[in-house]
């Protein structure tokens, strides 16, 4: 039974707590116990040893591989160089009396790519066509904003929660329901729309094999990789070819941030198979869909130019971009506006990471913060205030500072 102090440790620390106890059990048990990966476990173990707190293999570990692994020998010579062995599909085992070929079992990766077939070839199987009726079109956009939906999140893990909220595939699904039914009710309202975007500001997923992209801060998930994956995928196209089909808008502007702290290359993989996907059943560029790798990228429409940013980077920013618009983050902003030549007149700079609704202006530009997608992560609920999640919509006119925001929340699941 585990005690009140060990469930407040991260993850990582209890790993190698437990492993410099029991250093002859195999990595894929302790895997398995904490709810981890064998190659994370490794990883850590490498650490450990780096750290002297393990003893150096020994020379003759090749004569000697261990027994308890399909793939020992495999895996030590990994170790000691470095590579990683999950990346192995196969190898020769050679001795002076034997040479063996030795295929390894499918892996996570492997997995991946046999759900991005499956996507692909029921997509092409149920191709939805891009309705070519003539429609007046108002000279405006729609605009949706979807920020840190954090898909694999467990919010409540061991049911030791502040806050018991729910949070998985289906209830993914059921909120962007929810934005669907908002931009039919606007397209309702309004008419056709000139374009539609529908922006993510980053954090979709929650982080691969339970890690942010910095390393070192486990995360409670109730998903696998490939899980994870695949409704993220699926979610979002879903959500795209409904749009399609609804025919609200003459474009489809979809923008990703990737740059983010918690979904990384993650994400990129998710979106660059949204978007191969789009392209191979619509045509290259038919539906807009851009991956932003920079950690701030800009668009316009019409008069207004559009920055967009997670808030917090993969790697270099020692601190997030705050709620407040402090002089820092004008002097930031302007920098950049300054060096682009943007000569926009309506200038808007948009971020999510903090999980927060907020709304500030400098003559230059305004700067708005976006809620979460999903529910309270269980870090978030210990450290800051806010149970809301939900998502943005906005009515934006194309030639005057007219700009119409309505945030819509969540009736956050409890368990």
């Amino acid at each position: 039974m585990s005690t009140d102090k060990e469930k407040s440790k991260g993850k990582v620390e209890l790993i190698k707590e437990y492993y410099l106890a029991n250093q002859s059990e195999d990595l894929q048990v302790i895997a398995d116990k904490f709810k981890s990966s064998r190659p994370t476990v490794s990883n850590i173990v490498s650490s450990l040893r780096k750290e002297g707190k393990v003893p150096p293999l020994p020379e003759n570990y090749r004569q000697k591989p261990k027994l308890e692994s399909k793939h020992a020998a495999l895996e030590q010579e990994c170790e000691v160089t470095g590579l990683p062995a999950e990346r192995v599909s196969h190898y020769w085992w050679k001795t002076k009396d034997a040479s063996i070929f030795v295929k390894c079992e499918p892996n996570e990766e492997s997995d991946i790519l046999k759900q991005i077939e499956t996507i692909i070839t029921e997509r092409l199987t149920t191709r939805i066509t891009i309705p070519t009726i003539s429609t007046e079109t108002c000279q405006k956009a729609l605009k949706v904003t979807i920020s840190d939906a954090h898909v694999g999140l467990d919010p409540n893990p061991n049911g030791y929660g502040i806050y018991n909220y729910k949070y998985n595939a289906d209830i993914f699904f059921q909120n962007l329901d929810s934005v669907y039914n908002s931009v039919m009710a606007k397209y309702n309202q309004f008419g056709k729309f000139d374009t539609l975007f529908i922006d993510d500001l980053g954090d979709g997923l929650d982080g691969w094999n339970g890690l942010t992209t910095r390393g070192g801060h486990d995360l409670p998930q109730n998903m696998s990789n490939v899980d994870a994956f695949k409704t993220f995928v699926m979610g979002k196209l879903n959500l795209i070819e409904r749009l399609i089909a609804a025919n609200v808008s003459d474009n489809i502007e979809c923008r990703n941030v990737s740059n983010d702290n918690h979904s990384g290359d993650f994400a990129r993989i998710a979106n660059e198979t949204i978007k191969m996907i789009l392209d191979r059943i619509y045509g290259s560029g038919q539906i807009g869909f851009k991956i932003l790798n920079k950690f701030v990228e800009h668009f316009f429409y019409g008069d207004h130019c559009f920055i967009l940013t997670h808030g917090k980077d993969e790697k270099q920013r020692v601190k997030n971009l705050s709620l407040d618009l402090t002089p820092a983050i004008v002097e930031f902003f302007r920098s950049y506006i300054d060096y682009h030549g943007i000569n926009s007149k309506f200038i808007h700079v948009d971020k999510g990471d903090l999980h927060q609704l907020g709304y500030k202006r400098c003559n230059k530009f305004d700067y708005r913060n976006y809620m979460s997608f999903a529910p309270p992560s269980f870090h978030s609920s210990h450290n800051y205030n806010g149970s809301y999640s939900g998502y943005s919509i906005q009515v934006i006119d194309k030639h005057s500072a007219q700009v119409s925001h309505e945030d819509y929340f969540f009736d956050l699941t409890k368990l």
